[in-house]
């Protein structure tokens, strides 16, 4: 199993990627008339949405245990 500090890296990285995705998606609505150039692009921010909660979940559990 991973150590917390890794986990935590992780769930930054995603975090950042994240956000990142979210802004192209924002952009993409702005020009809601140009052919979609991010075809997948609601999948991977649903996938990455989804992998934050979790990794978010597990930090707080380990924290939770630490206490």
């Amino acid at each position: 199993m991973s150590n917390r500090f890794e986990i935590l890296e992780e769930y930054q990285e995603a975090n950042t990627e994240l956000d990142r995705l979210k802004g192209l998606a924002a952009r993409q609505q702005d020009r809601s008339r140009v052919v979609t150039i991010y075809p997948h692009l609601k999948e991977r921010v649903s996938h990455l949405s989804q992998k934050c909660e979790q990794l978010d979940m597990l930090l707080e559990a380990i924290n939770a245990s630490e206490d």
